[in-house]
């Protein structure tokens, strides 16, 4: 019987360690300490980089409203003029895609804030000042 070989599959970019553990902190420090922004303050799943995803599973998360470059915290309360903060998290070495850039200038002339984020200390500054 002849070996069938499976193509190589083209290689997902995956979130490092780092940015998840970012995320995780920046979202109990909103839990706990902003309790205005419970259940206002939520993480978009639109990545495509989990275990078993595919074309087909990715085609179907497409179909079903995933776009790319969303941010990864989004803030449904307004404030001065603005409608909402959208917060994408990066680490330090980390580098928005074409994408992400593209999503930025979409929802800042929609009237919402935009924000990257390397650090804790940067989140904690960030929700004080849009919440003040």
């Amino acid at each position: 019987m002849p070996i069938i070989e499976t193509p190589p599959q083209p290689k997902k970019r995956k979130h490092s360690q780092p940015e998840m553990q970012l995320q995780a902190e920046c979202f109990r420090i909103a839990w706990n300490d902003f309790p205005i922004t419970r259940k206002l303050l939520f993480h978009v799943e639109n990545e495509l980089n989990f275990v078993g995803d595919n074309a087909i599973r990715g085609a179907i998360r497409r179909s079903e409203g995933i776009v790319k470059g969303v941010s990864d915290f989004i803030l449904l309360i307004p404030r001065r003029h603005w409608h909402g903060l959208m917060i994408e998290l990066k680490t330090e070495e980390g580098r928005q895609s074409s994408s992400q850039k593209e999503w930025q200038s979409l929802v800042e002339a929609q009237g919402y804030r935009y924000e990257v984020i390397r650090s804790v200390k940067d989140f904690r500054e960030l929700l004080w000042d849009y919440l003040a």
